[in-house]
């Protein structure tokens, strides 16, 4: 059975949930004054974005780029662990904290957000991800089990936003979901470099390109951008 993120299901996915994204804002325009603007559209795409988030990061664990990386490695042994003792234990956001936070470094993560004339500026969605849960998790979790009464309070377009830039960062950072989009779209751009050299550099960072490389690497979908960060303990 092929890897689903060498088959771009993950990639698939997100960019229907970008386009859904771009839809409305033909009715809310993409700034952020209007970051706390809610409406049904909004919660729906904050569950199924978030779903996806909590998706992702569970089939990270068994990824074979992270073979060799303690903190994932340690979260598959707590897994057998923990089915031991209930064969439905699943991870939390703290367990993934643990596993991925070291390894990919996403606490200093940036990524900008604009949209036709619009410019919604610079999110950091994964900000003190050492020591929290994103911004975005507790909404998520609140619309999509107590509907009714957080609709109002949480279904904003700012939780959205936030939440699908978090789905983004993972698709572009993830070794294996990124080797897709090198090698099978145009979403991932290096200044002046082939596929093959792509790939070559990407593939030496969790976090970026060897510092020692002077090309910028970018990730740009029709809704957001990130500028790959310079890994100071990786050389090319």
């Amino acid at each position: 059975m092929l890897d689903p993120f060498e088959r771009g299901k993950a990639w698939f996915m997100y960019s229907k949930l970008e386009k859904d994204f771009i839809e409305t804002t033909s009715y809310v325009a993409l700034e952020i004054v209007h970051g706390n603007v809610w409406s049904e559209k909004y919660g729906e795409l904050l569950v199924r974005t978030g779903d996806l988030v909590d998706s992702f990061f569970r089939l990270m664990i068994n990824s074979e780029s992270l073979d060799n990386e303690k903190p994932a490695t340690d979260l598959r042994a707590k897994i057998q662990v923990e089915r031991q003792k209930d064969p439905n234990w699943f991870p939390k956001i703290s367990d993934f904290r643990a596993a991925f936070e070291p390894i990919f470094q996403l606490s200093s993560v940036e990524v900008e957000a604009d949209y036709g004339l619009t410019y919604y500026g610079k999110l950091q969605l994964f900000k003190d991800f050492d020591k929290q849960n994103p911004s975005w998790w507790e909404p998520y979790n609140k619309v999509k089990h107590e509907i009714f009464e957080q609709i109002e309070k949480k279904a904003t377009l700012e939780n959205s936003i936030n939440t699908l830039a978090a789905l983004f960062t993972l698709n572009i950072l993830h070794k294996e979901s990124r080797e897709y989009l090198i090698l099978h779209t145009d979403f991932i751009s290096g200044e002046y470099m082939s596929k093959t050299d792509l790939k070559r550099f990407l593939s030496l960072s969790f976090i970026g390109a060897p510092h020692n490389v002077v090309s910028r690497f970018v990730a740009r979908t029709p809704l957001f951008s990130h500028s790959f960060r310079s890994d100071v303990n990786v050389e090319a």
